[in-house]
């Protein structure tokens, strides 16, 4: 499927795209080659392909056997969702009821606020941990890196108890708890203790939330593609997610925590997986798949992209971690930074059509494709879970993702744009 998707979308867009009259002037000259921006996306659309064509859906997690670790969910909220957060322990109580694999603990772990009381107060699998007002980190860390340096510090959990990082609207699946014990079980035989990931889904609010559910696939996708490449690889070259990470706790003491100062409390996730890899941490995939939510608003969209872009950038500039840890994120976060460019050319290009380098208009064709390739599979993933098994409506949807492509597109775009004109001041919590 991967491989059709490329095809076809590669030669739609390149028989459709105008050819363009031949350059004639100095600015049409320039003009035409100010088409390069439509290779910035070449580089990660490659190596997400790698992925993509050597990732396999997992097909014997049933055989999963019980582990004789603690898993610890940990949540971290700032309080101002509580009623999500209270869904996502009950999914995590009823989940691991559902798949008794493994004992367990809630953690969730929160600035003080008045809606504490409405978590759990006497369930004997949740503890909540609450940070202290007056609590500052040795640099000054701040929003949830905060929180998950005071719960490194303050958690009683054992330093053999594995750790899953949950935002506060992640659930997990009976798939999920599956590949974590065996990736649970593999680690304590091997005692290499690789930091873990693995897949999100975000079809959970799909028919209250379809437009923006739909735009969201895409990082399913990227999960099964680029993500999935480093972690064969063993090292983070473009970062982790801050969600589904799975680290056992002497591992995560040992990296020294998440207190990186106000240059690292944006995307701790990624400034934190750069320093475990400097130290001499490695990671690996974890089968099986956790359920995250799409946002429900087009600013909360553009809200999210440009805090990642901008927590990159800094990961990038100022990470305390040699330049080659650093190196592959910064460029592909340099890269992602040419989108909205790349975007404002093609619109341009509409008003005035010069003639593209035919190789410039292949590849450009190719990235195109990849792309397209990405939200392909993450859509097929998301209905495979979602239980969508009607082909006409399977088809449908896929044919209304292919035509919003240039729309997701847009978005992701301008999300970047506004990180460079308007950047980020603190951590903006989006709605879930």
């Amino acid at each position: 499927m991967s491989l059709l998707s490329i095809v076809l979308t590669s030669s739609v867009w390149y028989f459709l795209s105008p050819a363009g009259k031949l350059p004639t002037t100095s600015f049409d000259r320039i003009w035409s080659w100010a088409s390069l921006l439509w290779l910035s996306g070449m580089l990660s659309g490659t190596v997400g392909l790698l992925g993509a064509f050597a990732y396999r859906h997992p097909t014997a997690l049933d055989d999963a056997q019980p582990i004789n670790r603690t898993i610890c969910w940990r949540i971290v909220t700032a309080g101002k969702n509580i009623d999500v957060v209270l869904r996502t322990i009950r999914r995590c109580q009823s989940e691991m009821a559902r798949t008794p694999l493994a004992a367990y603990v809630i953690e969730v772990v929160m600035d003080k606020c008045d809606n504490i009381l409405l978590l759990p107060q006497h369930d004997k699998d949740v503890r909540v941990i609450t940070v202290p007002a007056g609590y500052c980190t040795p640099k000054s860390s701040r929003f949830k890196a905060r929180a998950l340096h005071y719960a490194l510090l303050h958690s009683p959990i054992s330093d053999t108890t594995w750790i899953v990082h949950l935002d506060e609207e992640t659930q997990p699946t009976s798939s999920a708890i599956k590949g974590i014990c065996n990736f649970i079980r593999r680690e304590e035989r091997s005692g290499e203790l690789h930091i873990g990931q693995g897949g999100l889904l975000y079809h959970r609010e799909w028919e209250k939330h379809p437009f923006l559910t739909l735009a969201d696939t895409g990082r399913t996708g990227d999960d099964f593609a680029r993500f999935y490449f480093q972690h064969r690889l063993g090292i983070t070259l473009f970062g982790l997610h801050g969600s589904f990470i799975v680290v056992r706790n002497d591992v995560e003491k040992a990296t020294g925590g998440f207190d990186f100062g106000p240059n690292g409390d944006i995307t701790e996730d990624a400034f934190w997986a750069v320093k475990a890899m400097e130290s001499g941490r490695r990671c690996a995939w974890v089968e099986g798949y956790l359920e995250e939510q799409s946002c429900m608003s087009f600013l909360d969209f553009l809200r999210q992209r440009r805090r990642w872009f901008q927590g990159l950038l800094k990961v990038a500039f100022h990470a305390p971690v040699k330049l080659r840890w650093r190196l592959c994120l910064g460029l592909n976060t340099m890269l992602w930074g040419l989108a909205p460019f790349a975007m404002l050319y093609s619109f341009g290009n509409l008003l005035h059509n010069v003639a593209i380098n035919p190789t410039v208009r292949f590849l450009a064709s190719y990235s195109f494709a990849a792309f397209a390739t990405f939200y392909v599979i993450g859509l097929k993933a998301n209905m495979d879970e979602h239980g969508i098994r009607s082909r006409r409506r399977r088809t449908m949807m896929t044919l209304w993702l292919l035509l919003l492509l240039p729309v997701f597109a847009a978005m992701e775009g301008l999300g970047v744009l506004w990180a460079m004109l308007s950047p980020v001041n603190g951590f903006q919590v989006v709605k879930k």
